[in-house]
């Protein structure tokens, strides 16, 4: 049965199946503006789905030769260096607190690198100093130096084996053992850090076998207490290189230390191995928490003791964790990075960081690991308080350290605590502090960056670049001053349950792995010959353009043209020319925003009117 109402009716017609009271006008608008809702939910829907099917590779690799030369070691090679590396971890060279380091075992240490490494330590390119007895730094003088050098660094001491209950085998056992069909080189300081000190050392042996020698000159440092803060180590190193550096007029181009690595199932999405090369790393704060109580008879306690006050500001700060920042560090870089190769699920969400940014956020927020990248870590690690079983206790004290996010700082990591706790009876208070890394270069035309990329694809050709926060800190933070390109990047290929071993228990590595750390160091090496001198030739231009400008910059008798940022975006950018002879360089700008330098610093311009500059650079 229908019902129907005057108003139902337009003409002799019903309307909107005889149930819609709406006039006409008000239906045409009701309609266009829900076809017009609807055009842009496709609209907007489609976007996303373009933006995931073209996404662009963020990192454009440099490829510096065609065809390089890798090791090929045999069988039974692979097999000898996996024993050097074995007969290291056998050391104990153990570091325990700034007290309580291996000073014998770190000489026997010294000891056996030099009768593992002859051609190393006795040939006449290698000059090698002993840093406040116990740490080494190797100057390595190459057949054409230049004012250009570079610093591979590693560190000779290793963690405590902690609970050996928890080992399969003696945690210093430094043996080629075989599990699940692969042989492993087994013990503390497989993957942290012995894998790199022995590494850079072989990988140097294969260059000066039958008098070979690198082109280049640089450094090898290798501290002897990273793992209980670095301060007699590299710190002593640093204040030698400082000086070494002066003495010798030479610029240091590059620090690579050990960090992040390459990873196979950490990274959801991502099938293929990524290469995640270290480019800052995390601050430090150790900071106390302190509430006091009157000291009297147990017998009539108030509502809370100190101890009370103190669990409930603990309580506090755990539940109130420190904000996301992930638009604000790297971690946002590392997503686009690898937003290319993800499935396409995965895809969608890193191609469109603009809309999805608090969606991966939030799923970081899931994993502790991937958590910490983001936001400046809390843990309560020390716990006092209490004199006797029925006394009050006066005070009760903790003693927390927190990891800064790089775009963070102290200030800001004090205020937060101060608001998470929320109670004026809680003093906080930092007893240490060490601030964020600069964050080091990872643009496309940095050179540092290229090398160290392209030496890692030739030994993972099947992997992907993308540049990465380290957690926890290295030795690098005493080398700050010594250079502004400092990266952390170990060449050791990890999978998903192989990072518990840092510091935990069954530490080791493959013997074919470690023949990989060897190659990535031996081509880090042969990269360097090859682009830092090639580098030194160049003209590099750094743009400062305003919003739509455009520059123009000539070798006028050479054959290089490059026009800068034809639409500028105001921020900086670096761009490197190369003539094949010598010639001008000819600078047109509309603001004369345009410093154009060379590397070796000896030319500087900037225009003030934006007028023709022709400046002659002789050779370059």
């Amino acid at each position: 049965m229908k019902y129907l109402v005057e108003s139902d009716r337009e003409g002799d017609k019903a309307v909107c199946c005889n149930l819609c009271f709406c006039s006409r006008k008000q239906r045409f608008l009701f309609c266009g503006i829900s076809s017009l809702i609807l055009l842009v939910v496709i609209g907007f829907v489609l976007t996303v789905l373009i933006k995931a099917l073209t996404v662009e590779e963020r990192f454009q690799r440099l490829v510096l030769e065609d065809s390089p030369r890798l090791l090929h070691p045999t069988k039974e090679e692979k097999q000898a260096w996996a024993e050097k590396l074995g007969e290291a971890i056998k050391i104990q060279t153990v570091s325990t607190s700034e007290d309580q380091l291996s000073f014998p075992e770190l000489l026997e240490l010294h000891s056996y690198l030099k009768s593992a490494f002859p051609k190393v330590f006795n040939s006449p390119f290698v000059e090698v100093t002993t840093v406040n007895n116990y740490s080494l730094l190797l100057e390595v003088t190459g057949s054409n130096p230049t004012g250009d050098v570079y610093m591979i660094a590693a560190h000779l001491d290793v963690v405590p084996a902690g609970d050996t209950s928890q080992w399969d085998h003696p945690p210093f056992l430094g043996e080629v053992i075989e599990q699940g069909g692969v042989n492993y080189v087994y013990g503390r300081g497989a993957i942290d850090d012995k894998h790199n000190l022995i590494g850079i050392l072989e990988a140097l042996n294969q260059i000066l076998v039958d008098g070979g020698q690198p082109d280049l000159s640089f450094y090898i440092a290798f501290g002897h207490d990273e793992e209980v803060s670095g301060h007699q180590g590299a710190g002593h190193i640093a204040g030698v290189m400082e000086h070494r550096l002066q003495q010798n007029n030479q610029t240091l181009q590059f620090i690579i230390d050990e960090g992040m690595f390459v990873s196979t199932g950490l990274f959801p999405g991502m099938d293929d191995a990524v290469i995640n090369i270290g480019v800052a790393e995390k601050g430090w704060a150790t900071v106390e928490l302190e509430a006091k109580g009157g000291q009297g008879h147990s017998s009539f306690p108030p509502k809370q003791t100190a101890i009370g006050v103190l669990g409930a500001a603990i309580a506090n700060l755990e539940g109130n964790p420190h904000p996301a920042m992930f638009k604000r560090g790297p971690e946002y870089d590392s997503m686009e990075f690898l937003a290319p190769h993800a499935n396409f699920q995965t895809k969608i969400a890193l191609s469109n960081l603009w809309l999805f940014s608090p969606l991966v956020s939030a799923i970081f927020a899931g994993d502790p690991t991937k958590d910490a990248l983001q936001r400046t870590t809390t843990a309560v690690t020390m716990v006092s308080g209490g004199i006797k079983e029925n006394v009050l206790p006066p005070s009760a004290k903790a003693t927390v350290n927190h990891r800064i996010h790089v775009s963070s700082n102290l200030e800001e990591t004090l205020r937060h605590d101060v608001e998470a706790i929320n109670d004026d009876r809680v003093t906080v208070r930092s007893k240490g502090y060490f601030p964020p890394s600069p964050v080091s270069d990872f643009a496309d035309s940095s050179t540092p960056f290229q090398i160290i990329a392209n030496s890692a694809l030739q030994i993972y050709p099947g992997g992907h670049i993308t540049p990465g926060v380290l957690i926890a800190n290295t030795d690098c933070r005493h080398y700050l001053h010594l250079s502004d390109n400092i990266y952390r990047f170990s060449p050791v290929h990890l999978r998903a349950n192989d990072t518990r071993r840092f510091h935990g228990a069954n530490e080791r590595i493959s013997v074919d792995n470690f023949a990989e750390v060897v190659g990535f160091y031996y081509r880090l090496i042969k990269n360097s010959d090859i682009y830092l001198q090639q580098d030194s030739g160049r003209a590099k231009a750094t743009n400062k353009l305003r919003q739509g400008e455009s520059a123009l910059v000539k070798v006028l008798q050479g054959n290089s043209e490059q026009q800068l940022d034809e639409e500028g975006s105001g921020s900086e950018s670096s761009y490197f020319l190369t003539a094949e002879d010598t010639g001008d360089l000819e600078l047109i700008t509309e603001s004369g925003d345009l410093e154009l330098i060379t590397e070796s610093g000896d030319l500087e311009l900037i225009t003030e009117s934006g007028d023709l500059v022709t400046p002659s650079t002789g050779e370059f």
